[in-house]
Order: structure tokens, then sequence, then C-alpha cells
């Protein structure tokens, strides 16, 4: 069951804000306005506080930066809506035509701050409760998960924007204006989070099912690899991989499209999903609003009120070896294609509207009609951040750099992605004299239109050969912050 709560801060700064929330069982009290100075006295207080922490990483899903970043800057769809009108600033982006003016980037940089700071405010608080207000245990879990979350907001920051501020105590007034950290100062910092969390957090198993959706070992063991990886810091990546892979419970979803079901969520390829509910009557666009709105951002235009954004480009599609029959079709939606055919859901899809160039749809994170929220933008799908094949791919890549690893050369990594799944059986990669090329054929078509796009080829020193007929050159690599955020810090 998904359900909404409100929670209400009184801070001050970068710190705890008013806001409402949607989240798993795990999370579901309305509670008061409070003061701060006396609220951190009891588990409860602590509990809910944890909440503010994990509820702005929603907002990035929320907002739709995984679609506009990864997706559409990456070239592998195009931008769609209602035309070059529509979300103007994302035409910029895709010419590599970057200004710290563009107001599109102001969303994401604050967001990701105000979660830092939420993250500081709870660490540095939960850290004073005494043994009688918290178990000491409990204690340091609620903190090895704000670590977690905050480490993931970093991530996210430096990935986008390389150098930024890096804040981790409670700022006072004075200390408001701030000096840019460099990026390897940052990704130490994000280390030292996920390192913290790996050595404190129980595994996913140890939850009970009514608090899935929490930080857990595997998530943050994945998030370190994946700092790791864009580091280029092979044998540690392959370390954190490797403990996943063989000491911890995960494995491929026999059936890949079942990743994006709703009865699948926090299912046995999930290694972290950020949680989303709905509520039943709420408006589309109110403060009660609890889930998301990537269902319809990414729906036709003439599909049940669809935005029609992030539509897949034939390149993408032509990515795909002919018998990827199975992935293919759980990613994509061609012009006129019957979806849930058999089923009172049955619909016919036209994407055929102006702005969808090559005339397709997404397929991942759709729902039929019986699973859609009442209102257009509170879809209950949770948004999955880290998927078991993500970290095979990762001990593939990090296998070809490093050497073997705990199961085997990269190719023994690679081919169980292709080969696992009860409904995927591809065999060896066409691709497997030329192993990084094979690595990121399978990473394209796996991850398809999960964000991941953009980020994969900057990282691994592409943006020139693959962007360069756009506009980009390396002064490209990472995003400006934007310049009324700059002015704020005194930059």
């Amino acid at each position: 069951m998904k359900t909404k709560i409100y929670l209400f801060f009184t801070i001050i700064a970068a710190g705890f804000l008013g806001l409402s929330a949607c989240t798993e069982d795990f999370l579901k009290t309305d509670i008061p306005q409070v003061d701060e100075g006396s609220y951190f006295n009891n588990v409860d207080n602590a509990k809910l506080a944890l909440t503010g922490c994990y509820n702005v990483m929603a907002w990035d899903a929320e907002n739709q930066f995984p679609f506009w970043l990864g997706d559409i800057l990456g070239h592998d769809s195009w931008k769609g809506g209602e035309g070059a009108g529509d979300q103007p600033w994302v035409e910029p982006l895709l010419r590599f035509q970057y200004s710290a003016n563009n107001e599109g980037l102001v969303t994401p940089y604050k967001n990701y701050f105000i979660g830092v700071g939420r993250c500081n405010r709870f660490i540095e608080r939960v850290g004073e409760m005494t043994d009688d207000q918290i178990d000491p245990d409990l204690k340091d879990r609620f903190i090895a998960e704000a670590k977690f979350v905050r480490g993931y907001f970093y991530f996210e920051l430096v990935k986008t924007f390389g150098s930024v501020p890096l804040i981790t105590k409670p700022m006072k007034p004075v200390e408001y204006k701030q000096t840019l950290a460099d990026v390897a100062s940052i990704y130490a910092q994000i280390e030292a989070d996920f390192t913290d969390a790996v050595n404190t957090l129980p595994k996913k198993n140890d939850y009970p099912a009514s608090e899935m959706g929490r930080a857990t070992k595997g998530a943050a063991r994945a998030m370190l690899c994946k700092a790791y990886i864009y580091q280029k810091k092979w044998a540690q990546a392959l370390v954190q991989a490797d403990s996943i892979i063989v000491h911890d419970n995960y494995s491929l979803e026999p059936n890949f499209a079942d990743n994006w079901d709703l009865h699948h969520e926090n299912g046995v390829e999930s290694v972290f999903e950020i949680q989303f509910g709905t509520i039943a009557g709420g408006s589309a666009w109110g403060d009660e609003n609890a889930g998301n709105v990537f269902v319809i951002f990414t729906r036709s235009r003439n599909d049940r009120d669809g935005w029609g954004f992030n539509c897949p480009s034939q390149n993408l599609y032509d990515e795909f070896e002919v018998a990827d029959n199975t992935r293919r079709d759980a990613t994509f939606i061609t012009n006129g294609e019957t979806i849930w055919a058999g089923t009172d859901d049955e619909v016919t899809v036209d994407c055929d509207f102006p702005s969808n160039i090559d005339k397709m749809c997404s397929q991942k994170y759709q729902l039929p009609t019986s699973q859609l929220a009442d209102n257009m933008s509170d879809d209950p799908n949770n948004w999955i951040v880290v998927r078991y094949a993500e970290v095979l791919l990762w001990a593939s890549e990090a296998a070809y750099y490093a050497g073997p690893g705990e199961l085997g050369d990269w190719e023994v990594y690679l081919n169980k992605v292709r080969n696992d799944r009860d409904d995927v059986k591809l065999g060896n990669s066409p691709y497997r004299t030329e192993p990084l090329r094979a690595i990121f054929h399978e990473r394209r078509c796996e991850l398809a239109m999960e964000g991941h796009a953009f980020w994969d080829i900057i990282r691994s020193d592409r943006g020139a050969t693959v962007f360069g007929i756009y506009g980009y050159t390396e002064a490209n690599r990472y995003l400006p912050i934007p310049q009324s955020e700059q002015d704020l810090i005194g930059l």
C-alpha cells in the first residue's frame, strides 16, 4: 500500500523546508508544524525528519531531470512536447549552448542543495540525541541512511555541475558565502558517505516489507561502485560490484518488462528505487499530489492526454539486435501499436504528432488505464535508481580495465545480462572482439530511456566523438552553476 504524508519543519537556510511528501508504508503519519529546537527528542520525530531527507530525492524524478539531462541531452530521444516553445530552456542545451542564465538549471541545483541541507541538519541533530531518546543502533542506522541520501545528492551535483560548494554541516548566516570545492574533494566526501552507509546499513532482505524503499547495504555499495566508475577507479568499483553480486540477494527479473510493473516494485532486481504513491481525488497540481508525473510526461500526445516528451529516436531503436525483441518491445511503443492487447486496458497508440520526429514513444514506466491515478500528474510508479542489471554491467566494465573479478572476465558479467532472464537469451555479444563497444552497446539497450545515455557518453570520454556534430566540446562536460545561485554564495 502506498500512502501520503505531510511533513512540516521549521528551519533556517538550507535545512528542512515545509513540504508535502509521498512515500511507502514506512512513512505514513500526519504531523503538525513544530519547532526544530524541541523536535529531535524521540524516535518517531527522528524518523519523520529522515523522511524529509528522502523526500527531496523524489523531486528529481518529479521534475523529469533524468529524462531532460540523460535521454534527451544524450540524443537517444527527441524532446517532443508541443514544440520548440514547450520547455524552451532545453533547446540551447541540445546544441550545447550552455548559459548560467538558463532557468531550467536552477531547479535541480537548488533541489540537490536543499537535500544536502536537510541531511546535514539531520545528521547533526540526531547525532546529539541521547540513548534514552533513541536506541544507539537505530541512531547509527538513521545517520547512515542520511549519509546515503547526502551522498546521492552530492553525486548528482558533481556529475552534473562539477565543482560545487562542499557543505557537510548546517550553515550559520556568516557562512553563506562559499567557494567551490574541486571535483576530487567532492568525490572523496561521496565515497566517505557511501562507505559509512555500507558499514552500517542492513541488507534489503533484513528490512520488513513495510520499510521497503529505505537505503540498504546493497544500495550503498551500488552508489559507491557508481562513484568509483565515474572516477575510473576500476579495481575499487569491481570490489563493490562483486560484493553485491556474490554476497547480496539480488537477481534479474525473470521477465524483463516486470521491472516496470507495479506489482514488482522493490522486487528482486531493484537495488534502489525512489518511492512514489498516489491519492484518490487530489487535484492535478496541488500540494496534495503524492505521485509522479513521468508517466504522463512520456505518454503520446494522442494517448490519454499525454504530454509527449522524451520520444525515442530511430538511432536508439536501431541499436537493438534483431533477436533482442523482448527488451526492444518493452522499451518502445511504435506508431499504431496496440498495447495491453486482449485486456480491458487495450489501447492502440497514435505516436504521430509534429514534435515526435521518429513517431515512437517510450514503453518504460507506462501504465494501463486501470492503474492510472485520478489525476494527470499523480501516478504511483516508483523511479528506479539502480537495477541489478546495471551492477552486472558496471562489473563488466570494471573487469575489462582491472582484470577478472570473482565471476570471471568482463564477458562473463556481460553475458549474465544477455542470457540469464527467462525471456532474454541473446548468446554472445556481436561486438565481443571490441569489449568496450560490447559493454556500452549493452548498457544502451538494457538501460534505454532510463536517463543514462548522456552521462555514459561523457564519462567514457566520447563526448566530442558522439556529440561533436551538435557543437559539443570538452568545455561542455559540466553544466554551469545557475547565475542566481552563484550570486547567492558570492561567486
